[in-house]
């Protein structure tokens, strides 16, 4: 056998692992960017990214064969267990046993992806960046075939670096995450003006979807394409007497002359609904946004559990998932038949997948068995009143909690259900503007946000019942005293965004980039 033969091996075997971990880690990029297009990226696409890893495993394995089959370079199988520990090249070769480590995560956890929480395997898979610096790193140092690695490692990391500053900035533009939002609320707002950073839109269409439900249909005067969104988002639509309501957007992501939004006529309430319920054509009006934070994720399986006007964030979700050859299933529960929008085209897209349950005949969603008919790590979206989501996060907490579930509400949860318990009696403090330059005192009978429109009276906010997260602010001193419902539990220790119409200050002072 020829000597060189395992050297020729394990070169070879290197490269092509490098090349295939480099084309998956810019494929996922690519996917997570949306630079393959606007709608949810089809399954044989993710398919692809998966085989393209799985085979770089398969020739890093001729690789570390080769190394340890090679008698010229003496590397054994200790050396390529414990870092720096090699006789050839240490430094080069212990960037590859890291990446060694790190690529065993990524994959690791991977493959246990619907064991696991989503947010678990989403932190160790940003580990790909820095798997893909150590690799480059090592092939540039370990190997004798630095002219290649050297052209091809260029426009790697050009892609890559492009691809991961591209994610940077449109995740901050869509300001996407896993914390809820609200459908449709009703806000007054303290001055009736559009708000900084509203854009105009005028009615196009309105139409009856079931009753007491309108779809409006929004575009721009002059006909320019709309900010791109992705399903799960909402608008702040400004209404003609000031109000301003949130409501989810319902159409078709890939048309970008048209929002689409549903409005549930509330008899009860402050007016918005009536107000919207009044529209007509070519009524001029505001929006701001698109804002998502209820995003949908990647899974296998999905399970959508939808309360009355809660289809309407659903509704999008449904039709991309069904777009990419996903599993999915709809409970759909309402007063009546007749109240519950889009039942025709939900049935047309689902078939027996789609089951409806109207109250006055069926009674209330069965959960426990929609929920036992989904496989472990399904992905769980729950959007209605706040009796279906309470009921939704006890069902999965008391008997499923390996599905993942997500939620929206559109109103805020009674005193009982708040995420934090009973807060602690309201205490003074004060409150520092950074940008703004001013300190001012919050008493205990005031709101945060309240003081702070003293200085800044076109402070964001929307519903100020502390369950929309509008009025964000980021804090860079101080410890919050979260009171809203937009943080979920793991996440109430944070110290670096607080709510102001309902949070307020555990520290005596808070400074806020304001």
């Amino acid at each position: 056998m020829d000597p060189q033969l395992w050297w020729h091996l394990a070169r070879a075997g290197g490269l092509m692992s490098w090349w295939l971990l480099s084309a998956t880690a810019v494929w996922g990029l690519l996917m997570s960017t949306r630079v393959l297009g606007p709608r949810t990226v089809p399954a044989r696409l993710y398919d692809l990214h998966r085989f393209l890893s799985g085979l770089s495993l398969v020739f890093l394995t001729v690789h570390l064969v080769g190394l340890v089959a090679d008698s010229w370079v003496d590397i054994g199988l200790l050396q390529l267990l414990i870092p720096f520990t090699s006789d050839y090249r240490p430094a080069a070769v212990a960037w590859g046993v890291i990446a060694l480590y790190l690529l065993a995560a990524i994959q690791t956890t991977s493959l246990l992806k619907h064991r696991i929480p989503h947010r678990w395997w989403r932190y160790v898979h940003t580990g790909t960046f820095a798997l893909f610096v150590l690799t480059t790193v090592h092939a540039l140092t370990a190997g004798t075939d630095s002219t290649a690695v050297s052209w091809t490692g260029l426009v790697l990391g050009a892609a890559v670096g492009f691809l991961s500053l591209y994610r940077l900035l449109a995740g901050r533009r869509s300001a996407g995450s896993d914390t809820p939002a609200p459908a449709a609320t009703a806000v007054e707002p303290p001055v009736h003006r559009d708000p900084p950073g509203s854009r105009p839109v005028v009615v196009t269409d309105t139409r009856r979807a079931a009753d007491g439900v309108v779809t409006l249909d929004l575009a721009a005067p002059d006909g320019t394409p709309l900010p791109a969104w992705q399903p799960g988002a909402h608008v702040d639509l400004v209404l003609p007497s000031g109000r301003i309501r949130q409501y989810s957007l319902c159409g078709d992501p890939a048309d970008r002359t048209t929002y689409r939004i549903g409005v549930l006529h509330q008899p009860d309430g402050r007016g918005g609904s009536a107000e919207a319920h009044a529209l007509e054509e070519d009524q001029p009006l505001a929006i701001k946004g698109p804002r998502n934070r209820f995003p949908l994720v990647l899974a296998d399986h999905y399970l959508f559990i939808a309360g009355g006007i809660g289809i309407t964030p659903i509704l999008p979700m449904i039709r991309a998932v069904a777009a990419a050859g996903r599993e999915w299933h709809l409970l759909y529960g309402g007063r009546s038949r007749a109240t519950m929008a889009f039942t025709d085209e939900l049935t047309a897209l689902g078939g027996d997948r789609v089951r409806l349950v109207p109250q006055d005949t069926d009674g209330l969603p069965d959960l426990t068995t929609a929920l036992a008919g989904t496989p472990p790590g399904a992905a769980v979206y729950a959007c209605g009143p706040e009796p279906l989501i309470s009921a939704a996060e006890k069902t999965v907490a008391a008997g499923f909690p390996d599905r993942h579930l997500h939620i929206e509400r559109f109103a805020a949860p009674g005193a009982s259900s708040q995420a934090t318990g009973s807060p602690a009696p309201a205490r003074p403090f004060h409150v520092e503007l950074r940008r703004t330059g001013r300190t001012l005192p919050v008493p205990a009978e005031r709101t945060l946000l309240d003081v702070i429109r003293q200085a800044v009276p076109d402070a964001p906010s929307s519903c100020e019942e502390g369950f929309c997260g509008s009025c964000e602010l980021r804090v860079l001193a101080g410890t919050p005293d979260h009171r809203d419902t937009v943080l979920p539990p793991g996440e109430r220790d944070r110290r670096d965004v607080v709510y102001p119409c309902v949070s307020r200050s555990r520290s005596p002072r808070l400074v806020v980039d304001l």
